[in-house]
């Protein structure tokens, strides 16, 4: 994943692309309805990337809270469209130049919200930037 059609150039940091291979992946043993689940969460990942390319204020700026590293981050709750409760998984990103008009979306973190996993994955990728 990289590319701009006319807006922000949107990257991910080196594993994203596994987690979200990992997270849009089914198995043999899954029935019809766990493979149409993953399919809607992979196209809702594909929806926030060409979101992100167009408008790099999508998400939430996340703040000092709880994850000071991450304050100039933005997150995105996301779920599929059948499931219904709070979402379940999380985009972390954060857009370069954090100050005027961002030349890149830079995907930190695609993943299950349980357990803050996606935000402490999103903060070591953020030290390691």
């Amino acid at each position: 994943m990289g590319g701009s059609a006319g807006g922000v150039r949107v990257t991910t940091a080196e594993g994203v692309k596994e987690e979200i291979a990992e997270l849009t992946a089914a198995s043999p043993e899954d029935d019809q309805s766990r493979r149409a689940e993953v399919e809607a969460l992979r196209l809702r990942i594909a929806e926030l990337f060409l979101e992100c390319e167009s408008n790099p204020y999508v998400g939430e700026l996340m703040g000092r809270g709880l994850h000071p590293e991450l304050a100039d981050c933005r997150r995105v709750r996301f779920d599929v469209e059948s499931h219904k409760g709070k979402p379940r998984f999380r985009l972390i990103y954060r857009n370069q130049p954090a100050d005027g008009s961002p030349a890149e979306c830079r995907w930190l973190a695609v993943g299950p919200r349980a357990g803050l996993r996606t935000h402490r994955k999103a903060q070591q990728r953020r030290r390691s930037a």
